[in-house]
């Protein structure tokens, strides 16, 4: 119950203080048409709605999963039988943030992609809809919650490859398997400094173009931190907060700054 209140207050902060939400007073050309063509893009398209109805569809689901939380992703962790719905409510990204990460994949258009943290596969779902033709592989540390994922991608007909194990483990042979990241989408283990040490993995396969999405960056003080030595560090050219997601871009043409725009 604290956790709940100290999040919603960090939510009318954020909503009180954000800016920017159709893109006025930003003078950068690159953040104005991310705005105008993502963030404010009521658009639905036919592979976005799927995609809307299949976590529709398990936001419902009351098939119950008995499973040994890895990490801190969840403020729910010390549960061990929980239904699919019920994960999905609780930690899932919801249908305006899956619209939007749908939106700026393909915006973006990226060919290899990262995902850390699949859960049950919500937040997959939505970045595979997104680029059908694109190499998209995602890891998660709880094997019963992998197999929903698979089962979500087969009902989609998505080619997604999934790797069930520890991040700590195997994200440095995960990685190896690409030539390069074109986006990461970082929704794992919560913890400031496995959150930074994914982030600095990450970073050997990243290029000019390379776009990095944190999930739940306001969820503690310690994501709250990593999230602001990773804006800050040397490489990250423009910082994006959307109080749920945060968005890294590394673009050198880039002028250094940080926004935190309403959504």
């Amino acid at each position: 119950m604290i956790y709940r209140f100290i999040y919603a207050l960090k939510y009318i902060k954020y909503w009180l203080f954000a800016k920017h939400k159709k893109g006025h007073g930003i003078h950068s050309p690159f953040v104005y048409e991310l705005i105008k063509n993502v963030f404010i893009n009521k658009i639905i398209t036919k592979d976005l709605n799927e995609a809307k109805n299949i976590h529709k569809k398990y936001r419902k689901s009351k098939e119950i999963l008995d499973f040994k939380e890895i990490g801190a992703g969840s403020s729910y962790k010390k549960l061990r039988k929980t239904s699919v719905g019920q994960i999905i409510k609780r930690s899932s990204v919801s249908p305006k943030y899956g619209s939007l990460i749908y939106k700026l994949v393909q915006y973006f258009d990226p060919k290899e992609i990262l995902e850390l943290g699949t859960s049950v596969g919500i937040s997959t779902a939505y970045i595979a809809q997104a680029v059908p033709l694109s190499k998209l592989i995602s890891i998660e540390g709880v094997e019963e919650k992998m197999k929903i994922a698979k089962t979500i991608a087969s009902e989609l007909k998505q080619n997604t490859e999934f790797i069930n194990g520890d991040f700590h483990m195997i994200l440095a042979s995960v990685i190896e398997k690409y030539e390069k990241l074109d986006l990461v989408f970082f929704d794992g283990n919560h913890k400031k400094n496995s959150t930074l040490k994914y982030f600095e993995a990450c970073l050997k396969k990243s290029h000019n173009e390379s776009i990095f999405i944190f999930d739940d960056i306001h969820w503690s003080i310690e994501m709250e931190e990593a999230w602001k030595i990773i804006q800050n560090h040397s490489k990250v050219n423009v910082s994006i907060d959307l109080f749920r997601i945060g968005l890294i871009f590394f673009r050198k043409e880039l002028s250094k700054q940080h926004y935190v725009i309403k959504f």
